[in-house]
C-alpha cells in the first residue's frame, strides 16, 4: 500500500487538479520512475578539501541556507533577467530530489554554506545515457580562491559519474569568466544559447 499518495490525495481532497498536483501524484504513484534510486545518493561520501566541505545534501534540508545564495548568484550574474522576480519553487526542487531526478551539492567552511552545484538528472531519448544538466553553480566571492572552484567541480564530476551519468551539461554567462575556467577543465563549446525576456 502507497500510505505517502494516500496522505497526500487525503490532504488534497476537494482541491482543482493543478499541474503541480498532478506532477506530484504522478511521483507518488511511481509513474514517474526515479532515476537515480535515494541509497545511491546516499552513498556519495562528503570529502574534506583543505578548510572545506563537499557534500551532497537535500533542498528541503536546507532550503533557508540556500536562499541567500541563490539570491547573490541572481545578482551577481542575472542582469539580464533583473526585470523578473526571482521566485525559486522549492517545493518542486524537493520532488525532483525525492524522484532521484535533482541533486545538490554544497561547500562548506566550519559549516557555513559558501556554495552550491544543483543538477537536474534526465535519462537521453538519444543516447539513452543518464545527463547530468546543470541548474546553478554558485560559490561566494570569499570562497573562490586557490583551486577550491576546481576542486569543487572535480568533486559535483566525481560523484556524477559514481551515479552513472555519462554526460555534464553546463551554461555559462557572458559577464564573467566561467566559460573560460570549465574550459580549462575540458568542457568544449558545443552551442550557443540566446535568451530574450518579453516585455509586457
Amino acid at each position: 500500500m502507497n500510505n505517502d499518495l494516500i496522505n497526500y490525495l487525503r490532504t488534497h481532497i476537494g482541491q482543482s487538479l493543478s499541474p503541480d498536483n498532478a506532477a506530484d501524484i504522478m511521483v507518488l504513484a511511481d509513474r514517474i520512475p526515479s532515476l537515480v534510486s535515494p541509497e545511491e545518493i546516499e552513498r556519495v561520501q562528503a570529502e574534506q578539501c583543505g578548510e572545506f566541505t563537499f557534500a551532497v545534501e537535500k533542498i528541503e534540508d536546507i532550503e533557508n541556507e540556500v536562499r541567500p545564495l541563490h539570491q547573490a548568484h541572481w545578482d551577481e550574474t542575472e542582469g539580464h533577467r533583473h526585470g523578473l522576480e526571482l521566485k525559486p519553487d522549492y517545493e518542486t526542487f524537493a520532488r525532483y530530489e525525492r524522484a532521484g531526478r535533482y541533486i545538490l551539492f554544497t561547500l562548506r567552511r566550519d559549516g557555513r554554506l559558501l556554495g552550491n552545484c544543483a543538477m537536474y538528472l534526465d535519462k537521453s531519448t538519444h543516447t539513452q545515457t543518464l545527463i547530468a544538466t546543470e541548474d546553478t553553480l554558485y560559490i561566494l566571492p570569499e570562497a573562490r580562491r586557490g583551486r577550491v572552484a576546481h576542486k569543487f567541480v572535480a568533486y559535483v564530476e566525481n560523484s556524477l559519474k559514481q551515479l552513472g551519468a555519462r554526460e555534464i551539461h553546463i551554461t555559462v554567462k557572458t559577464v564573467n569568466k566561467a566559460g573560460r575556467f570549465f574550459g580549462m577543465l575540458g568542457y568544449r563549446h558545443v552551442e550557443n544559447g540566446l535568451t530574450k525576456v518579453l516585455e509586457d
